[in-house]
C-alpha cells in the first residue's frame, strides 16, 4: 500500500466523486454551451473540495447518462480540456473514470497527469446499457504503450447498474482479479447506486486483497465511517456531501470540511 502514502499522503484516503457537467453529444447537453461554461462549473466544484480538505478527488463523466460502451471523440477531448483546466494551480491528486470506456480513462488520465484510474477492467456484464466487456490484458498493454504505467488502476468489484453475466462469488472474483488481472486497488460498492456494502463484503475483500488497497465505492457517510477506516483503505464519496445530499447538486464546501474533520480523528 505504499502508493497510497506517496499519491495520497494518507493511507487512509477519502477521494471526492466528481460528476462533469453533460458533455457534447449525450442527452443532457445544453446545445451552444462553450467550453468555458463547462470548465467553470468543474472548477468551481474543486474549488469546493480543496477548501473543505478534501484528499483526492475521481473525475467522471455520470451526467452522460444514459451510458455508452465505448465513448466518442468528443467526450475523451471534452473530459481531457475540463480536466486540465480545472485543476490548474491545485496541487490535489485526481482520477478518472469514463462510463464506461477504460482506455479512454487511462488516455483522459495520461493527458492530464491524473494519477489513478477507477474502471471495470474484467469481466463481461449485462445491464442498463446491454453487454460490457471489458479485458485487464487491453488495459495494461494500452497504459504501458503511452508510457502510463505509474497510472494507478483501481477495479470496481461491482459496477453501477450492471452484473456478472455469469454470477461468481466475490471471493471468486477478487482471487482470479489477483492472479490474473494485476490491480493495483479495488472499489467495492452496494448493489444498488448510493447504497453502501455490507462491512462483512468489504472486510472478506480486504482480507484477500492483503496489501491491495481496497476503497468503499458508494453509501459513505459521517455515520459509517469509522467502520469503513475499521474494514478497508478508503471510500469515494459524493451525494452525502453535496447540497441537500442530492447527486446532481455541487458539493457544500461546510459539509466536505466536516466530513474531512471526522476522517482526520478516525485515520
Amino acid at each position: 500500500m505504499d502508493w497510497l502514502e506517496s499519491v495520497f499522503g494518507t493511507e487512509k484516503v477519502v477521494i471526492a466523486s466528481l460528476y462533469l457537467p453533460p458533455l457534447p453529444g449525450s442527452p443532457d447537453y445544453s446545445p451552444g454551451t462553450p467550453p468555458r461554461g463547462l470548465i467553470s462549473a468543474a472548477r468551481r466544484e474543486v474549488e469546493n473540495l480543496v477548501a473543505g480538505g478534501m484528499d483526492a478527488i475521481v473525475f467522471g463523466n455520470q451526467q452522460d447518462r444514459p451510458w455508452k460502451v465505448g465513448v466518442g471523440p468528443e467526450t475523451v477531448a471534452m473530459m481531457t480540456r475540463i480536466i486540465h483546466e480545472a485543476v490548474q494551480g491545485f496541487s490535489i491528486p485526481f482520477g478518472i473514470t469514463v462510463f464506461w470506456d477504460d482506455l479512454a480513462a487511462i488516455a483522459v488520465a495520461k493527458a492530464t497527469g491524473a494519477s489513478f484510474v477507477r474502471g471495470v477492467f474484467r469481466g463481461t456484464y449485462v445491464g442498463e446499457m446491454g453487454l460490457l466487456t471489458m479485458n485487464a490484458a487491453d488495459a495494461l498493454r494500452f497504459r504501458s504503450a503511452i508510457d502510463g504505467t505509474a497510472i494507478k488502476l483501481m477495479f470496481f468489484l461491482r459496477p453501477i447498474l450492471c452484473e456478472l453475466v455469469t454470477p461468481r462469488s466475490l471471493r471468486a472474483q477478487v482471487k482470479d482479479a489477483l492472479w490474473g488481472s494485476k490491480p493495483d486497488a479495488f472499489t467495492l460498492g452496494g448493489p444498488i447506486p448510493g447504497q453502501a456494502p455490507a462491512f462483512d463484503e468489504l472486510r472478506t475483500v480486504k482480507e484477500l486483497a492483503k496489501d491491495v488497497p481496497v476503497f468503499m465505492n458508494n453509501g459513505g457517510s459521517a455515520q459509517n465511517l469509522a467502520q469503513v477506516f475499521e474494514n478497508a483503505d478508503g471510500l469515494v464519496i459524493g451525494t452525502h456531501l453535496r447540497e441537500d445530499n442530492v447527486s446532481w447538486k455541487p458539493f457544500d464546501r461546510r459539509k466536505v470540511a466536516e466530513f474531512m474533520r471526522l476522517a482526520e480523528q478516525y485515520r
